[in-house]
């Protein structure tokens, strides 16, 4: 019987499928800081956990595509039917049992320990959330200790000259529900738990409080971080709508990773501001609320707003253009409806209420409604055109290939909405209009001025 830490066919087979489809999910993955990972020493992967299963996903897309990567997770899901649970073991999933678990099960957390440890002294990687929980705010929360145990258990059992390396990885998502969006994996410069490892052995708690308070704050600086309690909502609409002038001030330009750069120093700021400055912050949460009573009024997003206002003309030819554009589009809705449909509904039927599961019950639905589909529409097709059988291996392709020219479409179709809502408010509503576009400077300028 094979390791949790060893490849086998079966799994590396099943890790392509997971691993190609999860990339399909989003329309831009990017990877940045590859070269941080060590090849030649064991790794504890500690990502920030906003999304369930897709952050695990986003470290298990990580090259090289061959070495085994271990996750720990909440030890409920090894409560689900047995055949859930050896699937989830296939997963190369470990239970961590946490205080809520009951203390009577903590003793448990034993054999998980010996387990990373073997995993680690094989120089396979383990993934651990270390923020020991999840939430759509995008805010590193406070780290818990299971992490750091198993980083200096396994370090202890090292040759000299070896270390575990701790490495911080910052996920930010375009969207915690929709697909099609972005996907950014930072990663950052490994922890080497050898420099903490004297320290240890002296006091456990001092050495344990220091690498934690390290990752921390690396994880603070590779992800968006807007820690705030009392102005959490304001912070968010803050930094989206002085995205694109934050940009323009770093003379930078406008694609996703710059964006993400510009959401990340504006985070920070936010946080200085309100620790230095908190007569701007509250002159700043009170511009942010209005901001978003007048959205609400108007009911357009704000990306709608970083637009320019279009001509009639132009609206015309966006209607021309859907017009022309759905013949090609129209087999992929076809094709592709039911399927899509289907997996939407899955977390109402579910009853699931926290939205950061949402994505990963979308794909994970969807990568076993999808190809059933396919399968069975390509059958149908054979037989209602006595096709030979062999032309299956050209229909399923092709329904995944409608599919992405029916999202194209959907893409057109909702950037012509957002000309036409804006051309229907600057004509209906200008005075609202104005007043979001006053608002939107207020915001800028409070904080660009401050920026630099």
């Amino acid at each position: 019987m094979s390791k949790i830490f060893e490849n086998t066919l079966p799994y590396l087979i099943a890790k392509s499928y997971v691993v190609w489809s999860f990339k399909q999910y989003y329309d831009e993955i990017i990877i940045l800081g590859l070269e941080n990972i060590p090849e030649d020493e064991p790794v504890i992967f500690a990502p920030n956990h906003l999304n369930a299963l897709m952050d695990a996903l986003a470290i298990l897309s990580l090259p090289p595509c061959k070495q085994p990567k271990v996750f720990l997770s909440r030890s409920d899901v090894f409560k689900l039917p047995e055949p859930v649970v050896k699937f989830i073991r296939f997963a190369k999933i470990i239970p961590a049992y946490r205080i809520r678990d009951g203390y009577e099960n903590l003793t448990k957390n034993k054999n998980t320990f010996e387990a990373a440890d073997e995993v680690l002294l094989h120089n396979a990687a383990i993934c651990i959330m270390p923020e020991g929980d999840q939430g759509t705010e995008r805010k590193i929360r406070p780290l818990v200790k299971g992490i750091f145990r198993i980083a200096f258990s396994a370090q202890q059992r090292l040759p000299e000259g070896k270390s575990v390396n701790i490495i911080p990885v910052g996920i930010d998502l375009g969207d915690f529900i929709r697909f099609g969006q972005h996907l950014i994996i930072q990663i950052g410069k490994p922890i080497k738990v050898t420099d903490y490892l004297d320290s240890y052995i002296e006091s456990q708690a001092v050495a344990t409080n220091a690498i934690k308070q390290k990752l921390q704050t690396d994880l603070e600086d590779l992800a968006l971080h807007l820690g705030s309690e009392k102005h959490y909502d304001c912070f968010a609409t803050a930094v989206e709508t002085t995205n694109t002038a934050m940009i323009k001030a770093l003379a930078l330009k406008d694609n996703t990773p710059n964006r993400f750069l510009a959401r990340k120093k504006l985070g920070k700021l936010l946080m200085r501001l309100e620790k230095e400055e908190p007569e701007v912050t509250e002159q700043l949460d009170s511009a942010c609320k209005k901001y978003k009573s007048e959205l609400q009024k108007v009911k357009i997003s704000h990306n709608i707003l970083e637009r320019s206002i279009p001509s009639k003309f132009k609206v015309i030819i966006n209607s021309i253009i859907i017009l022309f554009s759905l013949v090609p589009a129209l087999p992929g809705f076809i094709l592709n409806g039911l399927p899509f449909i289907l997996s939407s509904q899955v977390p109402n039927i579910l009853k699931i209420e926290f939205k950061g599961f949402y994505s990963s019950v979308f794909y994970g639905s969807g990568i076993i409604l999808f190809p059933l589909f396919y399968i069975l529409q390509s059958v149908i097709f054979i037989l209602a055109f006595a096709l030979p059988w062999w032309f299956v291996f050209i229909l399923i392709p092709l329904h995944y290939l409608t599919g992405k020219i029916a999202f194209r479409f959907y893409r057109i179709v909702k950037s012509a909405y957002s000309d036409l809502k804006l051309y229907s408010v600057s004509k209906k509503q200008p005075n609202e209009l104005k007043t979001l576009q006053k608002l939107r400077q207020q915001i800028t300028e409070i904080l660009i001025t401050r920026a630099f």
